[in-house]
């Protein structure tokens, strides 16, 4: 296992790298959003090269993150093309000034590839794992996996078709909208839960650890907080957020 983490720290370092090259390139550091999804894939490839290319379960386990992450990169590529940079990384811009891409290097691409890897872990619990599997954990866990996916891509969905002929001030509150302030975040963190379960089923008890960290990092850091924030002015927000559940989708408040 550890040689496992030691090829997977070093192609993570030179992935985020070759990332950081292209974005300086185009002048577009977010470029990096799109290599989010596409870095789960590599992490888990290499993981079953190096364990589990003898075993149904891990072949399956990378055939799901490959395509979790191929639609999440391609979601995000479309959002972007066209448009200006992302107001995240413009601030950025403005705030370290002729230290930006010294500090972008190090503060976005490192600390994400960082980020990457321990949320994967939850994926390398799955190939680095020697035991058997409980087959009924293993079904219930690609099951719930597979709910993810879909509730995340369908929210997704969704709000592309709305951004399209929004009105100013308008809110997204129909369809999984309707239930959840933020169903694709619920879509999100079930995807990685599935894989959390199948981890276990493996008797990978450390498995759950992405998982946790993943619903950490939407739920109290960079998900859900600075969205909520960012329409804090809005009074037809307030409104929805007063009858609509935050993350888990429930039936609206009347």
């Amino acid at each position: 296992m550890f040689l496992t983490f030691l090829w997977l720290i070093v192609a993570v370092w030179l992935y985020m790298s070759g990332w950081f090259l292209a974005a300086k390139l185009k002048d577009r550091t977010d470029l990096i959003d799109s290599a989010w999804g596409l870095g789960f894939i590599v992490v888990a490839w290499i993981a079953w090269a190096l364990n589990g290319h003898h075993q149904g379960i891990k072949m399956l386990t990378a055939e799901f993150v490959t395509l979790w992450g191929v639609r999440l990169a391609l979601h995000i590529y479309l959002r972007n093309r066209g448009k200006p940079e992302d107001h995240r990384y413009m601030a950025y811009r403005k705030k370290w000034g002729k230290a930006f891409w010294p500090k972008a290097y190090l503060n976005l691409f490192m600390v994400q590839g960082a980020l990457l890897l321990l949320i994967s872990t939850t994926t390398i619990a799955v190939m680095t794992a020697t035991e058997g599997a409980w087959l009924w954990l293993t079904v219930l866990g690609f099951a719930i996996w597979i709910v993810g996916m879909v509730f995340e891509a369908e929210a997704d969905a969704e709000l592309v078709k709305f951004v399209r002929t929004k009105k100013p001030g308008q809110i997204m509150q129909d369809g999984l909208w309707r239930y959840s302030r933020h169903p694709n975040y619920f879509g999100e963190i079930t995807n990685w839960w599935g894989v959390a379960l199948i981890a276990l089923s493996v008797r990978q008890w450390w498995g759950v650890l992405g998982a946790l960290v993943i619903t950490f990092l939407i739920v109290k850091v960079s998900g859900i907080p600075p969205l909520e924030k960012h329409y804090a002015d809005n009074p037809a927000f307030q409104k929805y957020k007063r009858r609509t559940s935050v993350l888990i989708p429930w039936p609206p408040k009347k």
